[in-house]
């Protein structure tokens, strides 16, 4: 399976979706869809996101639907938030409503 790489240079507008792993490092203003999302630390989402895993070192604004989130020290989260399950590191911000699948 592909992997789709939004670099740190890069600004997308708009949905992307994804069969396969899906890696932010820019901004992505949109609704994200794929097997394993992975917010890198300089990467932004702003919009749904939704997916098997996912995986924030960066920000995340808007809502999530997710089986397992990890939410690791640099990551911030500021969404209404569904999983099956989740783990945060020391410092990991999470901003909104939290809801087991």
């Amino acid at each position: 399976m592909s992997k789709t790489f939004i670099s740190s240079d890069m600004s997308v507008e708009g949905d992307i979706s994804s069969q396969g792993d899906i890696e932010v490092d820019g901004k992505v203003k949109g609704n994200l869809s794929g097997e394993a999302i992975s917010i890198l630390s300089s990467g932004t989402v702003d919009g749904s996101i939704s997916g098997t895993s996912i995986n924030v070192d960066g920000n995340v604004s808007g809502k999530v639907s997710v089986q397992d989130l990890a939410v690791n020290a640099t990551g911030k989260v500021s969404a209404d938030v569904t999983y099956q399950s989740i783990a945060t590191e020391k410092g990991a911000r999470i901003d909104g409503k939290l809801k087991s699948k």
